[in-house]
Protein backbone atom coordinates (compact mmCIF):
# COMPACT_ATOMS: atom_id res chain seq x y z
CA UNK A 1 0.00 0.00 0.00
CA UNK A 2 1.50 3.01 -0.95
CA UNK A 3 1.54 5.95 1.48
CA UNK A 4 3.38 9.00 0.62
CA UNK A 5 4.55 11.32 3.31
CA UNK A 6 7.31 13.69 4.30
CA UNK A 7 10.11 14.67 7.11
CA UNK A 8 9.86 16.35 10.09
CA UNK A 9 12.93 16.67 12.45
CA UNK A 10 11.47 18.53 15.04
CA UNK A 11 8.81 15.64 15.57
CA UNK A 12 11.99 13.37 17.18
CA UNK A 13 10.94 13.77 20.71
CA UNK A 14 7.54 12.25 20.41
CA UNK A 15 7.68 9.80 17.58
CA UNK A 16 10.76 7.46 18.87
CA UNK A 17 7.74 5.73 20.58
CA UNK A 18 8.38 1.95 20.58
CA UNK A 19 6.27 -0.58 18.42
CA UNK A 20 3.96 -1.30 21.39
CA UNK A 21 2.10 0.89 22.54
CA UNK A 22 -0.89 1.79 24.76
CA UNK A 23 -4.95 1.45 24.17
CA UNK A 24 -6.44 4.41 24.05
CA UNK A 25 -9.44 4.14 26.58
CA UNK A 26 -12.08 5.72 24.32
CA UNK A 27 -14.78 3.16 23.97
CA UNK A 28 -16.81 3.89 20.96
CA UNK A 29 -13.94 3.29 18.42
CA UNK A 30 -16.05 0.02 17.20
CA UNK A 31 -16.85 1.87 13.80
CA UNK A 32 -13.29 2.28 12.87
CA UNK A 33 -11.23 0.22 9.98
CA UNK A 34 -8.67 0.16 12.65
CA UNK A 35 -8.09 2.36 15.99
CA UNK A 36 -4.25 1.88 15.69
CA UNK A 37 -3.52 5.81 14.44
CA UNK A 38 -6.27 6.54 17.61
CA UNK A 39 -4.10 4.71 20.08
CA UNK A 40 -0.76 5.87 18.52
CA UNK A 41 -1.81 9.24 18.62
CA UNK A 42 -3.02 8.93 22.44
CA UNK A 43 0.24 6.87 23.57
CA UNK A 44 2.31 9.89 22.41
CA UNK A 45 0.65 12.50 24.32
CA UNK A 46 -1.44 14.09 21.33
CA UNK A 47 -4.74 13.99 21.46
CA UNK A 48 -5.57 16.41 24.68
CA UNK A 49 -8.41 17.77 23.23
CA UNK A 50 -10.15 14.40 23.30
CA UNK A 51 -10.46 13.97 27.25
CA UNK A 52 -12.31 11.50 28.95
CA UNK A 53 -13.63 7.69 27.54
CA UNK A 54 -15.40 8.94 24.66
CA UNK A 55 -13.54 10.09 21.25
CA UNK A 56 -16.85 10.83 19.51
CA UNK A 57 -14.78 9.78 15.92
CA UNK A 58 -17.39 10.93 13.35
CA UNK A 59 -17.50 14.51 15.38
CA UNK A 60 -16.23 17.34 12.99
CA UNK A 61 -13.03 19.12 14.16
CA UNK A 62 -12.62 22.64 15.77
CA UNK A 63 -9.98 25.42 14.60
CA UNK A 64 -9.13 24.80 18.01
CA UNK A 65 -8.87 21.12 18.31
CA UNK A 66 -6.59 21.31 15.02
CA UNK A 67 -4.55 23.76 16.66
CA UNK A 68 -4.17 21.67 19.60
CA UNK A 69 -3.53 18.49 17.46
CA UNK A 70 -0.66 20.18 15.53
CA UNK A 71 1.07 21.61 17.92
CA UNK A 72 0.87 18.50 20.12
CA UNK A 73 2.40 16.40 16.83
CA UNK A 74 4.92 19.00 16.00
CA UNK A 75 6.76 19.16 19.45
CA UNK A 76 8.79 21.92 17.93
CA UNK A 77 6.65 25.12 17.80
CA UNK A 78 7.87 27.64 20.15
CA UNK A 79 5.29 29.18 22.27
CA UNK A 80 3.99 32.69 22.10
CA UNK A 81 1.53 35.02 24.04
CA UNK A 82 -1.78 34.32 23.33
CA UNK A 83 -2.91 37.39 21.69
CA UNK A 84 -6.27 36.33 20.46
CA UNK A 85 -9.90 38.51 21.65
CA UNK A 86 -11.54 35.16 22.08
CA UNK A 87 -9.32 32.80 23.56
CA UNK A 88 -8.09 32.44 26.88
CA UNK A 89 -4.52 31.69 28.15
CA UNK A 90 -3.67 27.59 29.30
CA UNK A 91 -2.84 24.60 27.22
CA UNK A 92 -4.90 24.58 24.26
CA UNK A 93 -4.12 28.80 24.45
CA UNK A 94 -0.55 28.11 24.14
CA UNK A 95 -1.38 26.06 21.13
CA UNK A 96 -3.58 28.55 18.93
CA UNK A 97 -0.58 30.76 19.79
CA UNK A 98 2.23 28.72 18.43
CA UNK A 99 0.29 27.44 15.51
CA UNK A 100 -0.92 30.89 14.80
CA UNK A 101 2.61 32.78 14.78
CA UNK A 102 4.03 30.32 12.77
CA UNK A 103 1.11 30.84 10.01
CA UNK A 104 -0.09 27.21 10.15
CA UNK A 105 -3.41 28.49 11.37
CA UNK A 106 -3.81 32.03 11.31
CA UNK A 107 -6.55 34.04 13.24
CA UNK A 108 -9.24 36.75 11.59
CA UNK A 109 -8.83 40.65 11.01
CA UNK A 110 -11.10 41.22 14.14
CA UNK A 111 -8.19 39.51 16.42
CA UNK A 112 -10.69 36.83 16.71
CA UNK A 113 -9.52 32.70 16.36
CA UNK A 114 -13.00 31.27 16.50
CA UNK A 115 -11.61 28.62 18.54
CA UNK A 116 -15.18 26.46 18.15
CA UNK A 117 -15.40 26.99 14.51
CA UNK A 118 -15.66 24.08 12.19
CA UNK A 119 -13.34 22.69 10.07
CA UNK A 120 -14.04 21.50 6.61
CA UNK A 121 -11.49 18.71 4.58
CA UNK A 122 -10.00 21.72 2.13
CA UNK A 123 -9.30 23.82 5.07
CA UNK A 124 -7.97 20.62 6.81
CA UNK A 125 -5.78 20.27 4.20
CA UNK A 126 -4.45 23.94 4.25
CA UNK A 127 -3.35 23.62 7.43
CA UNK A 128 -1.29 20.40 6.86
CA UNK A 129 0.60 21.80 3.82
CA UNK A 130 1.44 25.08 5.58
CA UNK A 131 2.49 23.05 8.38
CA UNK A 132 4.98 21.07 5.65
CA UNK A 133 5.73 24.60 4.73
CA UNK A 134 6.63 25.27 8.25
CA UNK A 135 8.83 21.70 8.12
CA UNK A 136 10.22 23.01 4.75
CA UNK A 137 8.76 19.73 3.08
CA UNK A 138 5.67 20.96 0.87
CA UNK A 139 7.42 19.57 -2.06
CA UNK A 140 4.51 17.26 -4.34
CA UNK A 141 5.47 13.55 -4.55
CA UNK A 142 4.99 12.71 -7.76
CA UNK A 143 1.90 13.52 -10.89
CA UNK A 144 -1.58 12.27 -9.84
CA UNK A 145 -4.87 12.06 -11.45
CA UNK A 146 -6.96 14.47 -9.97
CA UNK A 147 -10.34 14.01 -7.50
CA UNK A 148 -13.32 13.31 -9.50
CA UNK A 149 -14.77 16.40 -7.90
CA UNK A 150 -11.24 18.56 -7.87
CA UNK A 151 -13.31 21.47 -9.40
CA UNK A 152 -15.47 22.06 -6.23
CA UNK A 153 -12.21 22.69 -4.44
CA UNK A 154 -11.62 26.56 -3.95
CA UNK A 155 -9.09 28.02 -5.62
CA UNK A 156 -7.25 29.05 -2.63
CA UNK A 157 -6.82 25.49 -1.38
CA UNK A 158 -6.52 23.60 -4.39
CA UNK A 159 -2.42 23.63 -3.95
CA UNK A 160 -2.95 22.03 -0.24
CA UNK A 161 -5.09 19.24 -1.79
CA UNK A 162 -2.89 18.59 -4.97
CA UNK A 163 0.25 18.18 -2.29
CA UNK A 164 -1.27 15.90 -0.26
CA UNK A 165 -3.12 13.87 -2.91
CA UNK A 166 0.46 13.13 -4.03
CA UNK A 167 1.54 12.30 -0.42
CA UNK A 168 -1.42 9.62 -0.32
CA UNK A 169 -2.83 11.84 2.51
CA UNK A 170 -7.08 12.51 2.94
CA UNK A 171 -7.66 10.25 0.38
CA UNK A 172 -11.04 7.81 -0.10
CA UNK A 173 -11.67 4.86 -2.18
CA UNK A 174 -14.32 6.58 -4.46
CA UNK A 175 -11.69 9.27 -5.96
CA UNK A 176 -13.89 12.23 -3.99
CA UNK A 177 -12.18 14.18 -1.75
CA UNK A 178 -15.24 16.17 -0.28
CA UNK A 179 -13.45 19.52 -0.28
CA UNK A 180 -16.62 20.83 1.70
CA UNK A 181 -17.50 18.33 3.83
CA UNK A 182 -16.12 18.62 7.76
CA UNK A 183 -12.91 17.18 8.78
CA UNK A 184 -13.96 14.18 11.69
CA UNK A 185 -11.55 13.64 14.39
CA UNK A 186 -11.12 10.28 12.78
CA UNK A 187 -9.69 11.63 9.49
CA UNK A 188 -7.69 14.54 11.67
CA UNK A 189 -5.99 11.95 13.56
CA UNK A 190 -5.25 9.00 10.43
CA UNK A 191 -3.78 12.00 8.40
CA UNK A 192 -1.12 13.10 11.04
CA UNK A 193 -0.32 9.81 12.16
CA UNK A 194 0.02 8.82 8.64
CA UNK A 195 2.97 11.67 8.34
CA UNK A 196 5.00 10.59 11.29
CA UNK A 197 4.60 7.05 11.50
CA UNK A 198 6.27 3.46 9.61
CA UNK A 199 5.27 0.22 9.86
CA UNK A 200 5.56 -2.85 7.84
CA UNK A 201 2.57 -1.69 5.62
CA UNK A 202 3.85 1.64 4.63
CA UNK A 203 6.83 4.19 4.68
CA UNK A 204 6.54 7.38 6.42
CA UNK A 205 8.95 9.97 4.39
CA UNK A 206 8.61 11.85 7.66
CA UNK A 207 9.86 8.82 9.71
CA UNK A 208 12.62 8.12 7.30
CA UNK A 209 13.96 11.15 6.21
CA UNK A 210 14.33 11.87 9.90
CA UNK A 211 16.48 8.88 10.46
CA UNK A 212 18.70 9.77 7.30
CA UNK A 213 19.41 12.86 7.73
CA UNK A 214 20.41 12.22 11.18
CA UNK A 215 22.97 9.47 9.60
CA UNK A 216 23.91 12.28 7.01
CA UNK A 217 24.94 14.61 9.75
CA UNK A 218 27.11 12.10 11.49
CA UNK A 219 28.88 11.05 8.66
CA UNK A 220 29.16 14.58 6.74
CA UNK A 221 29.02 16.80 9.68
CA UNK A 222 25.66 18.59 8.15
CA UNK A 223 22.98 18.18 5.80
CA UNK A 224 24.57 21.26 3.68
CA UNK A 225 27.78 20.08 3.64
CA UNK A 226 26.19 16.39 2.18
CA UNK A 227 24.59 18.65 -0.48
CA UNK A 228 27.75 19.44 -1.94
CA UNK A 229 28.78 15.90 -2.80
CA UNK A 230 24.73 14.34 -3.45
CA UNK A 231 21.07 14.79 -3.84
CA UNK A 232 17.84 13.46 -1.85
CA UNK A 233 14.77 12.63 -4.00
CA UNK A 234 11.92 10.13 -3.42
CA UNK A 235 10.89 7.53 -6.29
CA UNK A 236 7.83 6.45 -4.78
CA UNK A 237 8.24 5.37 -1.32
CA UNK A 238 12.24 4.81 -2.12
CA UNK A 239 14.17 7.67 -0.63
CA UNK A 240 17.33 8.11 -3.10
CA UNK A 241 20.64 9.43 -2.15
CA UNK A 242 22.66 10.15 -5.05
CA UNK A 243 25.99 10.68 -4.25
CA UNK A 244 29.20 11.58 -6.35
CA UNK A 245 31.76 9.28 -6.48
CA UNK A 246 30.08 6.73 -4.03
CA UNK A 247 28.73 7.42 -0.03
CA UNK A 248 30.59 7.51 3.01
CA UNK A 249 32.99 5.20 4.57
CA UNK A 250 30.48 4.70 7.59
CA UNK A 251 27.36 6.03 5.68
CA UNK A 252 25.77 2.43 4.49
CA UNK A 253 25.96 1.04 7.68
CA UNK A 254 24.82 4.42 9.68
CA UNK A 255 21.75 3.66 7.84
CA UNK A 256 21.50 -0.23 8.48
CA UNK A 257 22.00 0.51 11.67
CA UNK A 258 19.88 4.30 12.35
CA UNK A 259 16.79 3.75 9.83
CA UNK A 260 13.82 1.59 11.11
CA UNK A 261 12.85 1.26 7.31
CA UNK A 262 16.14 1.12 6.06
CA UNK A 263 14.69 -1.06 3.12
CA UNK A 264 13.02 1.97 1.75
CA UNK A 265 16.76 3.73 1.42
CA UNK A 266 18.64 3.32 -1.74
CA UNK A 267 22.03 4.63 -2.35
CA UNK A 268 23.21 5.20 -6.16
CA UNK A 269 26.23 7.15 -7.71
CA UNK A 270 25.71 10.38 -9.82
CA UNK A 271 27.42 12.72 -11.64
CA UNK A 272 26.35 16.13 -9.84
CA UNK A 273 25.27 17.44 -6.52
CA UNK A 274 22.59 19.16 -5.32
CA UNK A 275 24.87 22.07 -5.43
CA UNK A 276 25.68 21.68 -8.78
CA UNK A 277 22.61 21.51 -9.75
CA UNK A 278 21.71 24.82 -7.92
CA UNK A 279 24.83 26.67 -10.01
CA UNK A 280 23.90 24.80 -13.36
CA UNK A 281 20.20 25.77 -13.04
CA UNK A 282 21.39 29.27 -12.35
CA UNK A 283 23.35 29.85 -15.59
CA UNK A 284 21.05 27.77 -17.93
CA UNK A 285 18.29 30.27 -16.93
CA UNK A 286 20.51 33.27 -17.40
CA UNK A 287 21.45 31.98 -20.47
CA UNK A 288 18.12 31.16 -21.86
CA UNK A 289 16.62 35.02 -20.75
CA UNK A 290 19.85 36.69 -22.40
CA UNK A 291 19.13 34.63 -25.73
CA UNK A 292 15.33 34.62 -25.62
CA UNK A 293 14.37 37.35 -23.33
CA UNK A 294 12.58 37.01 -19.91
CA UNK A 295 8.79 36.77 -21.72
CA UNK A 296 9.74 33.21 -23.30
CA UNK A 297 10.87 32.13 -19.50
CA UNK A 298 8.31 30.07 -17.33
CA UNK A 299 10.66 27.74 -14.90
CA UNK A 300 12.87 25.45 -14.39
CA UNK A 301 13.59 22.61 -11.93
CA UNK A 302 16.31 20.75 -11.58
CA UNK A 303 15.20 16.71 -12.81
CA UNK A 304 17.09 13.91 -10.17
CA UNK A 305 16.30 11.73 -12.06
CA UNK A 306 17.81 12.00 -15.82
CA UNK A 307 20.24 14.55 -14.43
CA UNK A 308 19.45 17.58 -16.30
CA UNK A 309 17.97 20.85 -15.41
CA UNK A 310 14.39 21.24 -16.81
CA UNK A 311 13.45 24.57 -18.65
CA UNK A 312 10.17 25.73 -19.14
CA UNK A 313 9.58 28.14 -22.04
CA UNK A 314 6.58 29.64 -23.99
CA UNK A 315 7.77 29.03 -27.50
CA UNK A 316 10.70 27.24 -28.90
CA UNK A 317 14.13 28.07 -27.99
CA UNK A 318 16.51 28.88 -31.19
CA UNK A 319 19.29 26.74 -32.33
CA UNK A 320 21.77 29.79 -31.19
CA UNK A 321 20.08 29.65 -27.47
CA UNK A 322 20.40 25.87 -27.71
CA UNK A 323 24.41 26.34 -28.72
CA UNK A 324 24.77 28.82 -26.04
CA UNK A 325 23.06 26.59 -23.54
CA UNK A 326 25.66 23.18 -24.43
CA UNK A 327 28.51 26.06 -24.14
CA UNK A 328 27.96 27.27 -20.92
CA UNK A 329 26.00 24.57 -19.48
CA UNK A 330 27.27 21.45 -21.22
CA UNK A 331 25.58 18.82 -23.42
CA UNK A 332 22.35 16.96 -22.37
CA UNK A 333 22.49 18.93 -19.37
CA UNK A 334 19.42 20.75 -20.58
CA UNK A 335 15.82 19.67 -21.12
CA UNK A 336 13.50 23.17 -22.40
CA UNK A 337 10.12 21.91 -22.37
CA UNK A 338 7.12 24.29 -23.88
CA UNK A 339 4.29 24.89 -22.38
CA UNK A 340 0.87 24.16 -24.71
CA UNK A 341 -1.32 26.73 -24.76
CA UNK A 342 -4.03 25.36 -22.05
CA UNK A 343 -1.36 25.52 -19.72
CA UNK A 344 -0.11 21.73 -19.59
CA UNK A 345 3.77 21.19 -20.18
CA UNK A 346 4.88 18.85 -23.60
CA UNK A 347 7.49 17.67 -23.42
CA UNK A 348 9.37 19.18 -26.61
CA UNK A 349 13.01 18.53 -26.07
CA UNK A 350 15.41 20.70 -28.37
CA UNK A 351 18.91 19.32 -28.57
CA UNK A 352 21.95 20.82 -30.03
CA UNK A 353 23.09 19.24 -32.94
CA UNK A 354 25.84 21.32 -34.19
CA UNK A 355 28.44 19.36 -31.95
CA UNK A 356 27.43 16.42 -33.40
CA UNK A 357 28.51 17.45 -37.01
CA UNK A 358 32.28 16.76 -38.60
CA UNK A 359 34.53 19.61 -37.59
CA UNK A 360 37.15 21.28 -39.91
CA UNK A 361 40.72 19.94 -39.19
CA UNK A 362 43.40 22.31 -39.30
CA UNK A 363 47.16 21.93 -37.02
CA UNK A 364 45.56 24.28 -34.04
CA UNK A 365 42.32 21.98 -34.11
CA UNK A 366 44.06 18.98 -33.79
CA UNK A 367 46.23 19.37 -30.51
CA UNK A 368 44.14 18.47 -27.99
CA UNK A 369 44.16 20.84 -24.62
CA UNK A 370 44.97 19.45 -21.65
CA UNK A 371 42.02 19.63 -19.38
CA UNK A 372 41.36 18.90 -15.31
CA UNK A 373 38.68 17.15 -14.73
CA UNK A 374 35.85 18.06 -12.13
CA UNK A 375 34.63 14.63 -11.97
CA UNK A 376 35.49 11.23 -13.67
CA UNK A 377 31.70 10.90 -13.80
CA UNK A 378 30.57 13.22 -16.21
CA UNK A 379 31.94 14.20 -19.43
CA UNK A 380 34.39 17.15 -20.43
CA UNK A 381 31.80 19.70 -21.25
CA UNK A 382 29.98 19.39 -18.20
CA UNK A 383 33.35 19.12 -15.95
CA UNK A 384 34.08 22.66 -17.84
CA UNK A 385 30.29 24.57 -17.07
CA UNK A 386 30.81 23.16 -13.35
CA UNK A 387 34.25 25.00 -13.43
CA UNK A 388 33.43 27.86 -14.78
CA UNK A 389 30.17 28.55 -12.70
CA UNK A 390 32.82 28.04 -9.34
CA UNK A 391 35.01 30.26 -11.05
CA UNK A 392 32.80 33.40 -11.30
CA UNK A 393 31.54 32.44 -7.59
CA UNK A 394 35.00 32.90 -6.53
CA UNK A 395 35.58 36.27 -8.32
Amino acid sequence: MKRNVLSVLAAAAIFAAPAVFAAAPYTDLQTLPSREAVDYMYDTNCLSFAAGTQFYPDKVMTRGEVAQLVYETAASLPLVNPDFKDVQPGQAGDAIAAVAAQGILSGYADGSFQPDKAVTREEFADVVYRYLQYCHLADADGAVSPYADEDTVAAVYQKAVSVLHSKNLMTGPDNLFRPKDGITRAEAVETMYRLHHSDKNYVSHVQVMLQVMKALNAEYGSTIAYFRQGTMYWEGDTLILGVKGGPGRYLVSRIQNGVDRADAVSIRRVHLSRTDYDQLMNRAVNTLVEQEGVQNYIGSVPDFVHEQIVITVRRPVSETTLQELTSRVGKGLVRIEVASKTGQTVAAVQEDRSADEPQKSDAKAAKKEQKTSYSSLVDQATSDAIASVQSDNLR
